[in-house]
């Protein structure tokens, strides 16, 4: 069974308890907030938005591939455990003025179908009651 059918099943199964701890963990979407400021000086030269909105992607660089820059596409507060977890995963995570901002890299879908969501709570999900969120 290949990975991405396997995933697939493993989400249909647990799609309500997974919609749950998504709840817990994201905690409110602060996109319109981080592209003004962007788009103004208030935020003097801390460089955290900036690098919570872009990177560079060197993922094929190995195979001769360019770089590439990527772009997040909505911007949520998450408490800090799942932050240090999506950073671990290589996704755009960065403390500004005292709050926790993912860069989600996805829009026009539900976070909990975000596959680096899935996996990064698989295990919680599957035994919610072990953990206190």
């Amino acid at each position: 069974m290949s990975k991405v059918k396997t995933q697939h099943e493993w989400y249909r199964v647990h799609e309500r308890m997974l919609d749950e701890v998504v709840g817990d963990v994201v905690v409110y979407n602060v996109s319109h907030l981080v592209t003004d400021l962007l788009n103004t000086d208030c935020y003097g030269d801390d460089e955290d938005l900036i690098n919570v909105t872009y990177k560079i992607d060197n993922d094929y660089s190995d195979d001769g591939g360019e770089p590439r820059m990527v772009e997040a596409l909505e911007h949520w507060i998450v408490v800090g455990w799942f932050g240090e977890e999506l950073r671990k995963k290589g996704e755009m995570v960065a403390e500004f003025k005292g709050i926790l901002i993912w860069g989600r890299q996805t829009s026009g879908q539900a976070i909990s179908m975000d596959y680096v969501v899935q996996d990064v709570l698989k295990d919680i999900v599957q035994r919610r009651d072990e953990y206190e969120l």
